[in-house]
């Protein structure tokens, strides 16, 4: 009966392991462990630089941990990668990490200043369509109506009404202050 009972309870082993797995990340040497033993507290590692780590300081598994560093592989780069190169030795697997890894980052910074030039070339054209706000003058304005009333204009007749602010003998279209458009954008910057 208390034989029963106490195969309930986890074994010494049982319960290092269960903690070393639950600290996996921050394990950074394994001693002279063989690889079955610790296979279950390596495959939980997160950062390849952690099985890295434990590689240099443990070099007794760097060959029969092949199969964590082709999963790494597979999370990062994807299943393709795993085609791209073959170690010659188990133990290369890490070498090939590293060579993706590089890869990887020299296409990420290249991919990072050709967004940045396209965000420049962006920005200069947002520039070169901005409107620019000019301070209002009231004499500019009273300027604009003259230029635009065509004074000056080689001898026709020209009568203006104060009412109505037309002219009797122009030709042609009527400029920006007598349709109002214009004369309503300087009315309102005066106001402000």
């Amino acid at each position: 009966m208390f034989l029963q009972s106490c195969e309930a309870f986890p074994s010494l082993f049982e319960l290092s392991k269960r903690a070393c797995i639950r600290n996996a990340d921050r394990i950074d040497d394994v001693g002279n462990l063989p690889f079955f033993l610790v296979r279950p507290i390596l495959s939980r590692i997160e950062n390849p630089a952690n099985l890295r780590t434990i590689e240099k300081n443990c070099p007794q598994i760097a060959g029969e941990d092949s199969e964590l560093w082709r999963e790494f592989i597979r999370r990062d780069f994807g299943e393709t990668a795993l085609d791209r190169y073959e170690p010659a030795t188990p133990e290369g697997w890490s070498k090939v990490y590293r060579k993706l890894k590089r890869e990887q980052d020299e296409k990420d910074k290249l991919d990072f200043s050709k967004l940045k030039a396209d965000m420049q070339k962006v920005a200069e054209k947002r520039e070169k369509r901005r409107v620019a706000v000019v301070p209002f003058n009231p004499r500019d304005r009273a300027e604009m109506r003259r230029i635009d009333r065509g004074f000056g204009g080689g001898g026709r007749n020209w009568t203006m009404s104060m009412s109505s602010g037309t002219s009797s003998g122009r030709v042609g279209k009527p400029g920006p202050f007598k349709s109002g458009t214009l004369n309503k954008v300087l009315t309102r910057g005066m106001r402000r």
